[in-house]
């Protein structure tokens, strides 16, 4: 990962941050995409690019969590929930990913997907049989409660 790339992925990670700890702001009925916007910091070197911006519903004692989920060479995922959005980048390798109620989708290393709460997450696939694969995610949850559920 560059230093760009980083920077992309921290300015994304506290925008999550900050959105949880809003709540208020939260609309509790919308699926609507907001398009992501470019931030000018006129006069700096640092350059923005927001990647996506989406609405979270409100939650209680709302916690954002940043991990890394690194998947061995063709494995595969079970079906699961999660409770509160997803934010994820691919770091490293290629992955076949599907959520309901869409059909599965190919990212690689840059690409960048939105999870909502509670869709099913039907596959996550490293599609390489001797790589693994790296995944950055963000997570929106209730802290205290669990963040995934079975199927």
């Amino acid at each position: 990962m560059n230093r760009r790339e980083a920077g992309n992925l921290l300015a994304l990670a506290a925008g999550a941050i900050v959105a949880a700890g809003k709540s208020a702001l939260a609309q509790e009925n919308s699926a609507t995409r907001v398009p992501a916007q470019p931030d000018n910091h006129t006069g700096s070197s640092v350059g923005v690019n927001n990647l996506i911006s989406e609405p979270l519903a409100e939650m209680q004692n709302p916690e954002v969590t940043m991990l890394t989920l690194t998947l061995e060479p063709g494995s595969n995922s079970h079906a699961h929930r999660h409770t509160g959005p997803v934010f994820a980048y691919i770091l490293e390798g290629s992955i076949e990913n599907q959520v309901d109620p869409d059909s599965a989708k190919t990212y690689h290393r840059g690409d960048f997907f939105y999870e909502p709460a509670m869709h099913v997450h039907r596959q996550m696939k490293n599609l390489s049989a001797t790589e693994t694969a790296k995944i950055l995610v963000v997570q929106v949850g209730e802290k205290g409660k669990p963040f995934t559920i079975g199927g």
